[in-house]
Order: C-alpha cells, then structure tokens, then sequence
C-alpha cells in the first residue's frame, strides 16, 4: 500500500471515527479516556508524572489546530492514546524511529496528526551494533565478548558483501559457507537472511557444545534451522531436526526442500514411513520428524531387530519447541505395543475394580459413602464377638423384621429385602441403640439424609464420648439397608481394596458359583498384588476426568489431550495402569487389554545419546529454573536470547481474576465484543480466545453466540482446519493450547491498523512459557498486538484462591478509605467545562486531579497468581530432577542390560530365535519392570537383579519352561514342536499347561487332543480315542469358563447388567458380542469334535483331522463388512494415513479379526474337522471289549 493509499485510508478512518463519535455518549467516552490515562500507568508502566506531561502536552498540540479543523476533544484524545499504546511507547522520553522523543513529536506543532501516527507506527530493523549490545545486556546469556566480536565480524563481513580471503582460517571458512548459504536462500526462499538470523546461525556454528537460543515467535526459526543444519551436512554430518509435531516437521521440509536441493544436500521427513521407505529415508543427510519417530525408529531398530538406520549414528540434533520437548515433554516416553494377550485375563478384574469404585459417591463436606450392606452385616463386620442369630434376633424383637422372619431368612435368604422394605431410618437408630447396649466394644455414629439431603446426626455423643472411643459413622437407608461414610480419601481407596479382594480368587483354585468371584489366572498374582493399589486409585481418578478436558472421543476411541502445554489430541498414546481402561468402560468404548511395556525410550533419554551435540530453539526457553533445569539434564549446553529484528510491539492488559465460571463467561464475551467492535478511535479487531480445556472452548463459542457473527473453533487436530489459516484474519477465533504454539496468524492491514490481533488467554498457564507462546500469536515482526489473561478463580488451587480472596477483602478496606472516585469526579467535571470553554485554568485543574488518580496499583490479583505459580514451576521443576529424570535414567540403563540379553540370545540362534521363546523371555522382563523394579534401590542393585533374574528366565526356557510359569508359554512351546513334526514332545508341553493352571487350559486341551489323533493317525486305539474325548469335553468346560469371566467383564463394566448377547446399544456391547461370537464358535467346534469322537468311540472307528487356520473358525460372511471396509479405504491405505489407518482397525468391522488373532496370539493357530472312519475289525474289537468288561 502506497502513500496516498493510506492517506485515503486515513481520511476514511476519521470520517467513520466522527460519525461513531457523534453517536457515543460523552459519558462513556469519559471512562474510555481515564482507562486510557491509567493504562499507561498500570500495563505500560509509565509513572504519573509523565501522564500528566503528555495530558499537558496533547491538550496544547488539540489547542493549536484551528476551530474549524478541530475535532470532539475526547474522540482526538483516545484515538491518539490508542496509537501510543498500541506502539508500545514505554514513556514519554523514549525515542522513536525518527530519532525523536515522544514528547517532542506531540510538541511540533508542525506535524500532522497522520504524520505523528506514522513516526509511531514506523520501526526500524536493528543493526548490527544494537543486536550484540541487547545480547550482552540479557542476563541469561551465556556469550563470552569474545565469541560476540567473532558473530560480528562474520555476520558483518556477509551483511555488506566484503571479499573474503581465502587464508583457510575456520573464520574465513565460515564467511563463505555463510554467503552460500545467504545466497541459496535469497535464490529459493525469496528473501534476504535477516542480521538476527545470521547472528543466530553463527551463534550456533561456533559453538563447539550444545546450546538453546531462544528467537521470538514470527523471526524465522524454520530458516535458521535450514541454515545450521546445512552448514552440519556440508561438513558431512547427518543431522537429525526435531520437531513437536508431525504436521510442523512435514510443513519445514516442503519449505525448505529446494534449499538443500540447491546445495546438494539429500533431505526427508521420517513421518508416515515404514520398512523400506524408512531406511531411505534415514540415508539422507538431513531428515526432519518427530521425537516419536526418531525414537519409535530406534526401538525398531534395536528391539524389534529391522535394519532402518544402517550406517546412521547420533552426529547432530536440532531441536524445534525445543523447551516442550525438553522439559514439559521430556519424560514422555515412546514405547512399541508387545503383544501380550493374557492380559486380556486382567479385564474382569478392572471391571471389577470399576463397579466397586462408582458405589463409592460423594455427597459433599469431603464426605463419600459407600455400597449399601443390610443392617445386620454392618454390625457382624464390626463387633466379632457378635453372632448373626442373636443380631437377627434382636432385630426381630424391635420389629425391624417381622415376626417368624428368622425361620424364613433360614429357608431362603433371599427373602431379606421383602421382609425389610418398609423399614425406616429411625427404626434402624433404634436396632444399632440396642446393639450398642447388649455389645458396648463397639459404638455406631448413626445418620440419616434430611429432606434438603444433608446429614443430619441421630445419636450425638458428648465430645467426651468421641475422645473415649471409636464410632463407626454409617447412614442408614429407608429399606433396611446402611452406607458407611468415610472422610477421607485413604479410607475410602482401603475399604474399595478390601471389597475387591473379598471377590478376588488366583487360579487354580475351587471355582465358586457366586457370581461375584472374580478369577484371574496364578501366573498375574505377583502383578496384582504389586499394582491392586494403584488399579484402584486410577478407577477413582478415572470417574473425576471429563471428556473434552483430559480427553476427547474418536472414531477410534478415548484419546488424551495434553490440555496444559500443546493442546495436541495424542492420537497413539494411552493411559497405563488400567487408566484407559477405566474410561472406556466409562464411556462404553472397545475395551482394550492391558499392556505391559517391553521397550521404551523417552525424550530425554533420546537426546542424551547425542552427547554434547544438541541444538534447538524456541520462542520461550523459560526463566532462570528452566534454563537451569535443562543445562543440569544435559551437560555441556548453554543458553542465548536473540533480540528480535524489530521492537517488540505487544500491550499487555491488566489481567482480571473473577469469582466465578458465569461471570468469567460474560468477561471474556464483553472482552471479544469490545475488540471486535467499532470505537470512536479505532476500527474492529481480531480476537483470538485461548481456553484450558476443549469444553471450555466450545462454552465460550456458544456463549458468544450471534455476538459474533464470524467466528471458528479450533480445538483438534485431527479435524481439517486449514480454512481458518487460509485467509489473513478479521475475525474471531477460539481455541485451545493448540493455537498457543507453532500457529502464525496472519491480520488484515485494517486489524493492524486498529491496534492488531487480541490474544485473551482464559486461564492461568501452567508456566511462564505456555503464557509467553499464547501472547506470542501476536505482535510478530514489528505489528502491534494486544493480551489479557481473565481468570477464573474457581479453576485454580484452593491455596491460591484463598491467596486472591484475602487479597479482594484487603482491595475492599484499601477502596473503602481510597479517595480515587472523588478525585476522578473532579477530573470529569473539569474536563466538560474545559470541553465547554478552554482556559489553562481548568487544564492545569485537570492535571492537578490526575496526579491523585494515576497512581501504581499494589500488586494485582493475577500478579499473585503467576507469583505463586512461577515458585510453584520452581519446585516441579527441581522434583524433575530428584526424582522423575534419575527414574528414567534407570529404567533406561535397565533396558539396555535387557537389549545386551537380546543380543546374546540372536547371536545364539543364528538371529533366529523361536518366536515363542522371544515372546516369554520379553513378557518376563516387562513383568519384571511392573513388580520388581523399585525407584529407590541403586542402579547396580538393580542391573544385579535384572541381570540375575534374566539368566535364570534363560535357562527355564532352554529347558522348554516358562519363566513366569504362563501357561500360554508351554501351549506356545508345543506348537512350535508340532510344526516341527515333534508330535510327542508337542504333547508334552501341551500336558505342562494343563498342569500349570486346568482352568484356563482351554487351547492347551484342545490342541492336546488332535495332537494325540494325528500322532496315532490310521492307528487310533480306543485309549488315544478316549483320551481325545476326555481332552476335549474338558475343553469345551474351559471355553465355558472363558465365556463366564467374559460375562462377568460384561456386567461390572455396564452401568447395569444387560444379556451379553443382545441388541447392540454401544461400542462395548459390539466388541463385547464379537469376542462372545468367536467363543460360541470355538465351542461349536469344539461339540462338533465331540460328536464325530464319542461316535467314532462307540462304532470302534477312527477320526481324519483335517486342519485349517484359526480364521476359518469364523464363517466367511462374519467378514463381509470388514470387506466392504477395506474396499472403501484403499485410498487411505494406499497414502498410508496412519492415522485413518488406525481409526480403520479400531472400526468394528475389524472385532472378528482382532478377536481371532488374540485366540492365535493364546496358541489356537489352528481349528480342525473331523470325520469319522467306520473300520469293521474295529467294530468288532469294540464288542470284544464290552463283552469282556461284562464279564469280569
């Protein structure tokens, strides 16, 4: 846009200003402009004195324009506030573009309105002599005088075109890689390196050891990343640049693609790849990806034994967000799925867990009650001595059971709620009275629920009694029926515990008919013992998170939000220790199975294996703790901050904290409409709204409502959002953290003109970083820009809202004896007699009132928020330390004595071992982690352990044992014989199962059985057929079993028992019924085997076994859908779109298939059919028989 262009647009702008004027009342406008006055004060910390200079001073410059030019007074005063704010002009002596002081400008007369605002507006690069000096200046730095001057000189001799001598110093080394790389990038980019870029780069390339440099967001980094990692690869390095997410990694390598193309450097992205396209891609000399790429790659490569980085070491990394990575995401941890089906086992014990936690409700004061007990087993759990005759008895004797009651009760229990359904609260006062006076060891604190349903107390004991003696707090239900009540959290996670092993049961064992048992193979008793705790709490946990907070629901299932950093929707993580679990019976989703994890490598320990040679940048490298904290991680590095190219423009409002989530709604509405709309002194704005939560996202979108008439959502990434950043913004946007880092906004030169993009961030982030990455969405690159945190109170800890509540009533005292509102009175009312006729008098009047009201607030509310967050921030981060980095540490040492194992067992076995013994010997040792490892003990007790444990494990298995006596290990072993032909020893191992544990030996049974027939073949005794028949009724029991633990998963998981083989209602009645499906059809099989054995038994035949894969158990219209699913998405498969990839398999279409691979993975690779072969000599060896077993 030209010159004349803006002066047009200017004297449209006024015109539009007048008319808006016009129609404002004076009133209002009085506010705006005290607001004004105090804004300079409050956000840009001017002191009071300088207020009132340049209210002086822009009443005189108003006074000196002619009356027929002169405009509305106040309308003049705030457009020109505005445009000082707006620059971020931090008092009235600072200098601006021109050289000239703030005060100066307002004081010539000579120049136009129009002329002031641009002299404002304009901002000048910086040059290479003030880049360095603000470098020096910053205390964080750690840049000696020396390495500046060398920066200096490069960058300088770069930046003016000098010739460079060509004397084979690394200085004049680095000067012609520098204008190479300057010029490939004028040659592809389009545009010239900028002197903070250069410093950057240089920075960086004459740092022998790591460093991090913090370079604002919107000042090139993605170039200054292309440019070191050039300058690596022209030394012959390979570099590997890191980035937060899939999408930013895949968007820098297209934008920078012919950049290293020109410089004949091989470039790809390792996202999306897999098998061949991987080991290419990892030939290159620069490849780009995500930390989950580059880790899930080396476990490929080292667990899964898959050659993809060949030659490839760790030479150089450059990493992006490089404070995300590092610190928020450095324990994350990446780990490839084991596949591990008997854990499949644990389901009806976490289903279990889940209907025991949900009887457990709170109602309120820090009160729960738990499940409901008849009266008279609350008492026998509490007083020993007591006998459930002489309690029914008593019971009897009151009248809370009717007459003749114990006699029936004896005859059939269940007859106990009939016989006490209309017996009321104060009756069971009364029975437990009775109770304490014939067994006084023990004493009940009795409530009952009023009508408002508060508790209220029936028998008050003097706090004597209280000091003397224990009472068991229980509420007693209308029906005969008590809760206890708890008052805490400890006492409620131990009561749930000692319910769940009450039901609890370890085969193999006496299978109980109560349907409340819950069995769980022997093998997972370790396991159990060691996490029962934490399964239990994580159910608990599990009923507290909401869904669009932690967690949102896809196609493929519960997926978690990392809500308080990204805002990114984590596609391929879940929760560990049931977590996940627990929501999807929750939410009624596909159950997953447990995982135990076999491999892992976390970011941390990622980037430590590259040494001293780690690179990265951010826009927020943090503060003094954070810096800290990385450098003591990983050694060797250090920090810079780069000033940015030009000042900084961005006006932060004073925050607000409010009371409540209704009134926070309504602030954050008036915030957005105030911006969005038209004022006297400038055009409408656009908002962008960052929330917490997704569900907070989409309240604030609705409560917008028609306020707003253009606004979008962003709040997934896994929704196609590129309309929103397709076009430059007027409008308002609410999202999450997601637009909070890496998201370049782009605003109409109408929006920058009014004062550019509103930031309002609708919570207080965790740290100091997320905040600065949220504000950092505006101001980029010399434009103006605006930020407002509005809190809401009731979303922060209680120690900090108790802190902003005593700071309220100190606020309320302090206005109370504040003589401020008087002093803004008279300031008013000079102002409108000033408006009225202009003297010095009434100027020097207004002025004199100012000075009381402009005056440096105490500390704010949310200044005392960010205070204690920041010490808070402090104290996570040196627990970091102590304790979460030493952890991973371990564990990561711990797994690389387990890699040495693996190591040794491929080289034994010529790098082919049994698939069978590879799977036991990896379950040992990701059972090993989950129960033996302890945090607390040193890492060479625990290398010891490991080390000793695994030989042992190794051993079991060279003598065809399983390590953790699994019984699917031996059904595992003897398939392996089978398929060797050792059909005996197969047998044998078959035999091992069953003895380790008959209950879950269905498979083992089974196999055992047509092993026994194909062993014996056309030479079948009647034994061998006995056998078989024997093996496979026991079967069919087993599968039965199976089916009944199965539909114990089924009904704890529900909100309420339904037929598991009913209508569909969810995703988990679906993958219910596929599971139950594939059993049935087991059992059909398994009967159908039954039939043609027991008849080929009694006509002394013999039985073919024709075998065929485990699939052909399904018929072949159960995968008609998942035909038609597949034909549907060949082109999603085709562009490997992992992710519909993964939305794919999780379809139910896939259940049948999945269900019949888990049977493969328990050792049913096979089914067979069977066919009776009719034999006359053995028909009558068969009456033979008979007749001889008559006789004796």
């Amino acid at each position: 846009m030209d010159e004349s262009d803006l002066r047009v647009a200017w004297l449209a702008a006024r015109l539009t200003t007048f008319y808006i004027a016009r129609s404002s009342s004076p009133k209002d406008n009085e506010k705006l402009l005290l607001k004004k006055l105090q804004g300079l004060v409050t956000n840009l910390k001017w002191s009071s004195e300088d207020v009132t200079k340049l209210f002086d001073a822009l009443l005189e410059r108003f006074e000196s324009t002619s009356t027929n030019d002169r405009p509305d007074l106040l309308t003049w005063m705030m457009e020109m506030l505005h445009c000082i704010e707006i620059n971020y002009i931090t008092s009235s002596c600072m200098k601006t573009g021109t050289g000239r002081t703030l005060i100066e400008l307002v004081r010539d007369k000579t120049i136009t309105d129009y002329y002031f605002k641009k002299c404002l507006a304009d901002e000048a690069e910086k040059t290479l002599d003030e880049i360095p000096e603000e470098i020096r200046q910053e205390k964080l730095n750690q840049v000696d005088e020396k390495l500046l001057a060398d920066v200096k000189d490069i960058v300088s001799s770069v930046h003016e075109k000098k010739s460079v001598q060509n004397d084979g110093s690394e200085w004049s080394e680095l000067k012609k890689i520098l204008q190479k790389l300057c010029w490939a990038v004028e040659q592809t980019a389009k545009f010239k390196p900028r002197l903070t870029q250069m410093v950057s780069w240089c920075l960086l390339a004459l740092s022998k050891t790591g460093r991090l440099i913090q370079v604002g967001t919107g000042e090139g980094k993605s170039c200054i990343v292309a440019m070191f990692a050039a300058f690596r690869a022209l030394r012959g390095e390979k570099v590997d640049i890191m980035s937060s997410s899939s999408v930013l990694a895949e968007r820098d390598l297209e934008e920078w693609r012919s950049f290293y193309k020109m410089l004949g450097i091989s470039a790809d992205c390792n996202t999306n790849k897999r098998g061949q396209d991987s080991k290419k891609c990892y030939e290159c000399k620069v490849v780009y990806g995500t930390v989950e790429e580059f880790a899930g790659d080396w476990l490929r490569q080292h667990f899964n034994r898959t050659d993809i980085f060949g030659q490839r070491g760790f030479q150089c990394a450059i990493v992006d967000e490089v404070d995300s990575l590092m610190l928020d995401k450095g324990h994350h941890t990446v780990y490839l799925s084991s596949d591990m089906p008997a854990l499949q086992h644990l389901n009806p014990l976490l289903a279990f867990i889940w209907a025991t936690a949900n009887q457990y409700i709170e109602i309120g004061a820090g009160q729960t009650v738990g499940p409901k007990y008849p009266f008279h087993q609350v008492v026998l759990e509490n007083i020993k001595e007591a006998d459930e005759l002489a309690i029914l008895q008593i019971a009897e004797d009151i009248g809370v059971l009717p007459k003749g009651s114990i006699k029936d009760l004896r005859r059939n229990p269940k007859l106990f709620t009939e016989k006490v359904s209309s017996v009321s609260a104060n009756q069971l006062a009364e029975f437990f009275k009775r109770v304490e006076r014939r067994f006084p060891s023990c004493q009940f604190a009795l409530y009952c629920k009023n009508s408002n349903g508060a508790l209220e107390e029936l028998n008050k004991a003097s706090l004597r009694e209280n000091e003397e003696r224990q009472r068991v707090p229980v509420l007693l239900i209308e029906g005969g029926f008590c809760q206890y009540i708890y008052s805490d959290e400890n006492s409620v996670l131990s009561a749930a515990e000692a319910e769940i092993k009450r039901a609890l049961h370890f085969t193999p064992c006496e299978l109980s008919q109560a349907k409340s048992s819950c069995y769980i193979p022997g093998f997972f008793s370790d396991l159990v013992k060691s996490k029962l705790k934490v399964w239990i709490a994580n159910a608990f946990h599990a009923k507290t998170m909401t869904k669009d907070h932690e967690y949102i629901i896809e196609t493929h299932g519960i997926v978690p939000v990392d809500y308080s950093c990204t805002g990114v929707v984590e596609n391929y993580m879940q929760w560990t220790d049931g977590l996940h679990q627990f929501l999807q019976m929750k939410h009624q989703g596909k159950l997953s199975d447990m995982t135990a994890i076999t491999n892992f490598m976390s970011n941390v320990g990622l980037l430590q294996k590259y040494g001293n040679q780690i690179y990265g940048m951010s826009g927020t490298l943090g503060q003094q703790a954070e810096t800290e904290t990385l450098q003591k991680i990983y050694e060797g590095i250090k920090t810079c901050q780069i000033p940015s190219f030009k000042r900084r423009k961005l006006f932060e409002v004073e925050g607000l904290v409010v009371k409540d989530e209704e009134e926070w709604i309504k602030k954050i509405c008036d915030a957005v409409t105030a911006q969005t709309s038209l004022t006297p002194y400038r055009g409408p704005r656009a908002v962008l709204v960052i929330c917490e939560t997704i569900k907070r996202a989409k309240a604030v979108y609705h409560a917008l409502g028609d306020k707003v008439p253009n606004k979008e959502l962003y709040i997934n990434n896994n929704m196609d959002n590129r309309k929103i950043f397709a076009k430059k913004l007027e409008e308002v946007i609410i999202a999450t953290n997601l637009a909070g880092r890496g998201t370049d906004l782009q605003v109409s030169e109408e929006v920058k003109r009014a004062g550019g993009l509103f930031v309002v961030q609708t919570f207080l982030p965790k740290n100091a970083r997320v905040e600065a990455q949220a504000f950092g969405r505006t101001a980029r690159q010399g434009s103006p820009g605006s930020a407002q945190l509005i809190v809401c109170s009731n979303h922060l800890s209680e120690p900090l809202q108790l802190l902003i509540l005593t700071k309220k009533l100190l606020s309320l005292f302090e206005n109370m004896l504040d003589a401020t509102s008087l002093h803004q009175k008279m300031f008013v009312m000079q102002l409108r007699l000033y408006q009225r006729s202009h003297s010095d008098g009434k100027a020097k009047a207004m002025s004199l009132a100012q000075s009381h009201i402009l005056s440096e607030k105490s500390k704010s509310e949310i200044q005392i928020a960010k205070e204690v967050r920041d010490k808070s921030v402090a104290e996570e981060l040196s627990s970091y330390l102590m304790c979460v980095v030493p952890k991973i540490k371990k564990e990561e040492k711990l797994f690389s004595l387990y890699l040495d194992i693996l190591n040794e067992v491929y080289r034994s076995s010529n790098n082919k071992p049994a698939a069978s013994e590879l799977s036991a010997l990896n379950e040992f040792w990701g059972m090993w982690l989950l129960t033996s490892f302890n945090e607390k003990d040193s890492i060479s007790d625990l290398k010891s352990r490991l080390d000793t444990d695994l030989n042992i494990a190794r051993e079991k298995l060279r003598q065809r044992e399983s390590p953790s006596s699994n019984l699917h290990h031996y059904t595992a072993f003897g398939n392996d014989l089978r398929e060797k032909g050792k059909l005996a020893e197969s047998i044998r191992m078959y035999s091992k199962a069953i003895e380790a544990d008959a209950c879950w030996a269905a498979i083992a049974y089974y196999n055992r059985a047509f092993t026994s027939l194909i062993q014996q073949n056309s030479h079948q005794n009647p034994d061998c057929i006995e056998r078989a028949l024997e093996d496979l009724q026991t079967a069919l029991k087993s599968v039965e079993f199976y089916c009944e633990q199965l539909e114990v998963t089924h009904r704890y998981s529900k909100p309420q028992t339904e037929d598991l083989c009913s209508d569909l209602n969810t995703r988990f009645d679906g993958h219910m019924k596929a599971r139950c499906r594939v059993f049935l059809l087991f059992k059909e099989n398994i009967k159908e085997a039954i039939k043609k054995v027991d008849r080929a038994r009694d006509m002394g035949g013999n039985v073919k076994v024709e075998e065929e894969l485990v699939y052909f158990l399904v018929p072949l219209v159960d995968f008609l859908p998942l035909a038609i699913l597949s034909m549907e998405s060949v082109d999603e498969i085709r562009r490997r779109d992992i992710l519909r990839i993964h939305q794919l398999v999780s379809h139910p279409s896939f259940d049948i298939l999945n269900e019949l691979r888990c049977l493969e993975s328990l050792g049913l690779t096979h089914i067979y059919t069977l066919d009776t072969l009719f034999s006359v000599g053995g028909f009558f060896s068969k009456i033979g028989r008979k007749i001889r077993q008559a006789l004796d």
